[in-house]
């Protein structure tokens, strides 16, 4: 059985497993330095009894809500690692990680969230980008992203519109991928679910991905708060 190795980074807890098949990055506290963006998926519903109308939209709106939370990164797995392998892999870790939450209470946010690199066509475009984000910034994201790193999100979400967005304005294709996972991040996701995480209400600002979270177990979050 692997054993798991801590090492303590500037950024924050790099848990990995012997063996070298995957690893994270257990961040304490995001967003307390560079504000964090997200869209939080909403409602609202249009009626009107005399037209017989009644709709219920999804909405888009910027935010901030997970701020001061940590955060599960940079998720990797060994090349040639099957589905089956990368989930129990990467399964070993995130439980080290809520362990560590329970453990050290105080240290770390009262939510684990993870963001989740959303779907992608043949070409590795991004629907959501190319309705959504590539009408604010007319650079490849990729190459932001290659640049920047993670932090290219927080430049972006200066460009985006702070009114709700109706997600159907973006058309079809876009509206059935937000929250929708790219292949390679799908064991990712089974093992964040298995753990779990609860289902996403926000999405990622640049390709709709899914970012889920899972709330530190209450007798935990008490003993922080006290």
């Amino acid at each position: 059985m692997s054993r798991i190795l801590l090492t303590h980074e500037t950024g924050g807890i790099r848990l990995s497993l012997d063996d070298s098949n995957a690893s994270l990055l257990l961040v304490p506290r995001l967003g307390l330095t560079l504000p964090r963006y997200h869209f939080r998926l909403g409602r609202v519903v249009h009626a009107a009894a005399e037209l017989e109308l009644f709709r219920v939209q999804t909405t888009l709106l910027l935010g901030n809500d997970h701020t001061g939370h940590a955060e599960l990164t940079e998720l990797r797995t060994a090349p040639g690692l099957g589905e089956a392998a990368q989930v129990a892999a990467v399964s070993t870790l995130i439980a080290a990680a809520q362990a560590q939450l329970r453990e050290r209470p105080a240290d770390f946010g009262d939510w684990l969230v993870a963001e989740l690199p959303g779907r992608r066509d043949e070409q590795g475009h991004s629907p959501f980008w190319q309705a959504l984000g590539a009408r604010f910034y007319p650079g490849d994201p990729a190459e932001a992203e290659a640049r920047l790193g993670p932090d290219w999100r927080s430049h972006l979400a200066a460009l985006l519109p702070r009114q709700t967005v109706y997600l159907s304005f973006l058309g079809e294709e876009a509206e059935s991928r937000v929250l929708d996972v790219d292949d390679a991040a799908r064991p990712a996701l089974m093992a964040l679910q298995a753990a779990g995480f609860l289902p996403p209400v926000h999405a990622r600002i640049d390709d709709g991905g899914p970012v889920l979270a899972w709330p530190v177990p209450r007798a935990a979050a008490s003993t922080m708060q006290g």
